[in-house]
């Protein structure tokens, strides 16, 4: 079945409001509210023009169309643009990243007869194609537009994904590396008194590459967490608890360990 129309459409307009975040590429930046004000207008866009879906947060909780679910729809994906703009910071890192989470969103969508199911696909093939000169020592860089339309339009897979009964948090959690390197870190500097919405290094990945790490290899890692907990979510939905646990366990000591050395590094 063809995408629906109503669906391409606000997908089109949010990007097409993103394209704003080009200005801060083109050496005058935005200021922090202009950012968000953007981020804002894009998402709302998206919940006043896409189809109205039911969020499945839980395998029993479902989240009728309504003013909750719009509020949830917004703050979801205004933080995943922001978590995508913060940590694209080194070569091939957001686009590698963003082609296995995609990988496993076009799993998931697999198990259901959702019209929607090439998104992911045609996704990764940009992502890939974009690689060709992103990767270490890159010849292009994504900007802002791009990591706040990558964020975007992964936030609106993972809802779309939910939509057809598959669990918010199951959908989101090929997302997990990113999501917890961010929240993590996001949450130590604003506990610590510091401008949270200000440029930093504390990041786990530039972390390991200030440790002498090259891109190259902070991006093979990472690809190796993202991949397990993706495996962990297409493994769940297969109702393969042993073989889900053990991918998300493994990937939870990786980033556990990744954060704990981080620490240490830092108060030494």
């Amino acid at each position: 079945a063809p995408v629906p129309v109503a669906w391409r459409q606000a997908l089109l307009v949010a990007l097409a409001i993103l394209l704003v975040a080009a200005v801060d590429d083109l050496g005058r930046p935005l200021s922090v509210g202009r950012k968000l004000l953007l981020q804002l207008v894009a998402a709302a866009g998206w919940v006043l023009l896409a189809p109205a879906t039911p969020v499945q947060l839980t395998g029993d909780w479902v989240l009728a169309p309504g003013p909750l679910v719009a509020a949830i729809t917004v703050g979801w994906l205004m933080w995943l643009m922001n978590v995508f703009n913060f940590m694209d910071g080194i070569d091939g890192f957001t686009v590698t990243q963003t082609a296995a989470m995609g990988l496993a969103m076009a799993l998931l969508l697999a198990s259901t007869d959702s019209s929607l199911q090439t998104t992911p696909i045609i996704l990764i093939a940009a992502c890939l194609g974009f690689a060709l000169f992103n990767a270490p020592p890159a010849r292009l860089f994504m900007g802002d537009v791009g990591s706040l339309s990558l964020g975007f339009l992964l936030g609106t897979i993972t809802l779309a994904v939910s939509g057809e009964g598959i669990p918010l948090w199951l959908s989101a959690l090929p997302l997990s590396a990113y999501l917890v390197d961010t929240t993590y870190t996001m949450a130590r500097r604003w506990l610590q008194g510091e401008n949270v919405m200000r440029a930093h290094d504390q990041h786990l990945y530039q972390r390991l590459v200030q440790a002498g790490w090259s891109h190259l290899q902070v991006d093979a890692v990472a690809l190796v967490v993202t991949g397990l907990f993706s495996a962990a979510a297409v493994f769940a939905l297969d109702d393969d608890r042993i073989l889900s646990g053990c991918c998300a366990a493994t990937a939870m000591v990786l980033l556990g360990y990744g954060l704990w050395w981080k620490e240490s590094r830092a108060r030494a």
